[in-house]
């Protein structure tokens, strides 16, 4: 399928899809011979790709990167760029599921405490009861050494043709970069805390904070000290070089 060639926010690259887009080209990779990685962004991952060589140097090297968040989209039309939506993986999981439920594809899930991501799977499974669930693992393992490599070997004898992993950014990021070379699935993704939000374990924002882009507040005040740099420092800061972007331009244009 053709690909909108990425736009560039800030030094990084970001793919401006529409949720078919995104879910036309993940069911395209699937079970392809081909391996794929797909990553994403929100003003977390900016923030990282911004003090992170490596973070920025595998965002750049995915096959494809969506916009995980309303800061992004904010952040490209104050720049004069356009993303069509953003496209958080709760807001899509339940549809990538239902589609390939109709294919002879499966995926893996993994991350999250243990225990989290099979209560993830069942009520997965009980919606969309043709889905190809080809295992599931907690993400509480030593990302070096034996224990990773026994959960690569799981995940590549279940025969998943996606692989799902939750482990937060940029540790899911980071290992995806280091097993990518031995894992057999097609198709690799990070997908955060998606696990625990959609077995219920943790309940995601008011529908009318996610829709007017104030998820992020309700993450705060519900993890205050582990969400306090991610949000009360971060979000200031992405929005301050985005000004800072813009005045930039408007110095470049001035003297043109």
């Amino acid at each position: 399928m053709q690909i909108p060639d990425r736009i560039d926010i800030l030094g990084v690259g970001v793919h401006p899809l529409t949720k078919n887009e995104l879910l036309d080209a993940i069911l395209g990779w699937a079970g392809s011979s081909q391996q794929r990685v797909i990553g994403h962004v929100n003003v977390h991952g900016m923030n990282l790709a911004h003090r992170s060589e490596r973070f920025c140097e595998l965002v750049a090297a995915a096959d494809l990167v969506f916009c995980d968040g309303y800061g992004v989209v904010w952040g490209a039309r104050q720049l004069g760029l356009e993303i069509p939506e953003r496209l958080a993986v709760m807001d899509w999981i339940d549809e990538l599921a239902g589609r390939i439920a109709t294919t002879d594809r499966s995926i893996f899930l993994l991350g999250d405490e243990e225990g989290i991501a099979e209560l993830c799977a069942r009520d997965m499974q009980a919606k969309h009861p043709a889905l190809q669930i080809a295992g599931t693992h907690h993400g509480f393992f030593d990302k070096h050494g034996p224990e990773s490599d026994s959960v690569v070997e799981k995940i590549n004898a279940s025969g998943a043709d996606i692989l799902l992993v939750g482990f937060g950014m940029p540790l899911q990021e980071y290992w995806i970069e280091e097993n990518s070379a031995l894992l057999q699935p097609s198709v690799l993704m990070p997908v955060g805390a998606t696990y625990r939000w959609y077995a219920g374990i943790e309940p995601r924002a008011p529908r009318w904070m996610i829709d007017r882009g104030f998820e992020w507040l309700a993450r705060l005040v519900r993890h205050p000290i582990t969400m306090f740099k991610r949000y009360v420092i971060g979000n200031p800061l992405f929005v301050g070089r985005i000004w800072a972007s813009r005045l930039r331009t408007a110095r470049s244009s001035a003297r043109i």
